[in-house]
């Protein structure tokens, strides 16, 4: 009889074994992919910064998320395995992001305040990442880390947005001061997934 390993339970398996508890079996025959979300947040001084909510009206370059907003389509699957935050600025009379920076805790200002915040994220209202400091995310206290500009947090939980359910990554700051200069936020979510193949995989 063949025997199966799961002490390594693959970011392409959990995505299939959480999709069907919510009945979508076809995901295992849709195309394996790289996917990356990303969404971007003026700091105005909104202490709660919900990412992804209500996106589908922020086009390219502040979301990449299109028409389906923060719900993946029919046949879309993402397992959220890493994370990493990106501070710009966005000029808008020609539409562009310009002097991206990782939060940095030696630069202070803004990035303090960032550094003060926690990330949480919903799928479909339930909680899935609950308060984790963004703190851990920075080289000095990311314990993923390989070098001392290693701002990419990878999570220790597999999380899996099924298709169709909303999505929200909610970081919650302490109060702040906006700076002259407008500044925004990205923050952007990347993991393996399905996308969607009405004909073939490769």
């Amino acid at each position: 009889m063949r025997t199966i390993d799961f002490s390594n339970v693959t970011p392409q398996r959990k995505a299939i074994g959480v999709n069907n508890k919510f009945g979508n079996a076809g995901i295992k025959k849709q195309q394996g992919s790289t996917v990356i979300k990303y969404d971007t947040l003026e700091l105005d001084g909104t202490t709660q910064l919900r990412f992804f909510d209500q996106s589908s009206q922020r086009n390219f370059p502040l979301a990449n998320t299109g028409t389906d907003g923060n719900k993946l389509g029919v046949g879309n699957s993402m397992v959220v395995e890493r994370a990493y935050l990106t501070l710009c600025e966005y000029n808008r009379a020609t539409n562009t992001l310009t002097d991206f920076k990782a939060i940095d805790i030696t630069t202070g200002g803004l990035s303090d305040t960032i550094l003060s915040g926690e990330f949480s994220f919903e799928i479909a209202n339930a909680t899935v990442i609950k308060q984790i400091p963004i703190l851990s995310w920075v080289p000095q206290f990311n314990k993923i880390a390989e070098n001392a500009l290693n701002t990419n947090y990878e999570f220790d939980t597999q999380i899996v947005i099924p298709p169709l359910l909303e999505y929200v990554a909610t970081l919650r700051l302490p109060n702040y001061t906006p700076g002259e200069t407008p500044l925004y936020l990205r923050l952007t979510i990347e993991g393996a997934g399905a996308i969607i193949a009405p004909k073939a995989t490769f």
